[in-house]
């Protein structure tokens, strides 16, 4: 074991730790600057409860990713596009947090960090797909780039709304992600992933199994952000390469109750940023399962993706693909299960 390898479990040690205590303080400063969620008929709470407490979370990250940073051996533009842009989506997210921005600020918001985001060099250029092999998107990569990050960043805000479900799918999705890492060789996605995976365990005994603060617009985007440029700079390696089907696959719950929730929505007219109750996980507590049920049932799910995610790194390219089309096999079990239990309920 090298001398990075022993500081780096140091700083594993150390980082849920550290995440720990400052979110005590956070506790307090959300209560000190009025940022409180107050349950309203969307709500999956009853109580008013702090917000932007996911700010423990960005800020333990930062801190030790600095402090790591020159054992890294990556580029210095794939490490500042990472990290300036996390502060900024996680302040974007914040400043909803506190004011509740309209929409047209989010979206220029949205379209400016993006662009930032691949100033610095972070652009999915190619996927490659098992049986289908390369493919290359030439002048529409800003595009593609553009949707995944701003997707993945909204759809992990949107399925943050119940205690610990957030925080649950970043402790699983980023580590997993830090044992493909390391199998791969990427250690910058590796030391950040596992850096994530040390915040976000400090924050959570706070926010699960009774959540005394939430993570906040400004948590949960910079969570689903950094997954999102993880999967970008991990796909594009030209050593320690990672699919950029295994983050898709570690990410499936998410990706898939957001979005065909969304696909849902749109063509009956609704906002799709408007706050509502339609996604599975909130189905399922409006059928009167709890908090903790739903949320640990999601993470039995997350953890077999995981095993999938790990079998399709190591697979063949033909039981790579069946292997991922089966990755959407769990989501919409329980979405048939869960409408299943609706119509009795309403007959």
């Amino acid at each position: 074991m090298n001398s990075y390898s022993v500081f780096l479990i140091i700083m594993v040690v150390l980082a849920p730790v550290f995440s720990y205590f400052i979110t005590f303080g956070n506790i307090r400063w959300s209560l000190f600057l009025g940022i409180v969620d107050v349950p309203n008929h969307r709500s999956s709470h009853t109580e008013p409860t702090p917000r932007g407490g996911g700010m423990a979370i960005v800020f333990t990250f930062i801190l030790f990713m600095f402090i790591v940073r020159r054992d890294l051996g990556i580029s210095s533009s794939q490490f500042w596009g990472l990290i300036v842009n996390s502060v900024l989506i996680a302040g974007l997210g914040f400043l909803d947090d506190l004011y509740t921005l309209r929409q047209l600020p989010r979206l220029i918001g949205w379209v400016v960090i993006a662009i930032n985001t691949l100033a610095y060099g972070i652009e999915i250029n190619s996927i490659t797909l098992p049986i289908v092999g390369l493919i290359n998107f030439g002048i529409l990569s800003p595009l593609v780039t553009f949707i995944w990050l701003i997707g993945v960043t909204n759809f992990f805000n949107f399925m943050d709304g119940i205690d610990g479900i957030a925080s649950s799918e970043a402790l699983s999705v980023s580590g997993f992600l830090a044992g493909i890492a390391l199998l791969s060789g990427n250690m910058f996605v590796f030391t950040a992933s596992i850096l994530i995976f040390g915040a976000v365990l400090g924050f959570l005994p706070h926010n699960f199994p009774r959540a005394k603060l939430f993570m906040g617009d400004g948590g949960s985007n910079f969570l689903g952000f950094v997954f999102a440029v993880l999967a970008v700079v991990g796909s594009q390696a030209d050593t320690g390469y990672i699919p950029f089907l295994i983050p898709v696959i570690l990410l499936n719950m998410f990706l898939l109750d957001a979005g065909t929730t969304l696909i849902k929505r749109i063509p009956k007219g609704k906002e799709w940023l408007k706050p509502h109750r339609d996604h599975v996980y909130q189905r399922l507590i409006k059928l009167e399962y709890s908090h903790v049920q739903v949320t640990v049932l999601y993470s039995i799910l997350n953890i077999i993706l995981g095993i999938v995610a790990i079998l399709v790194y190591q697979s063949n390219e033909l039981i790579a693909l069946l292997l991922f089309v089966g990755s959407f096999i769990p989501y919409f079990i329980l979405a048939y299960i869960t409408y299943k239990i609706e119509r009795k309920r309403l007959a």
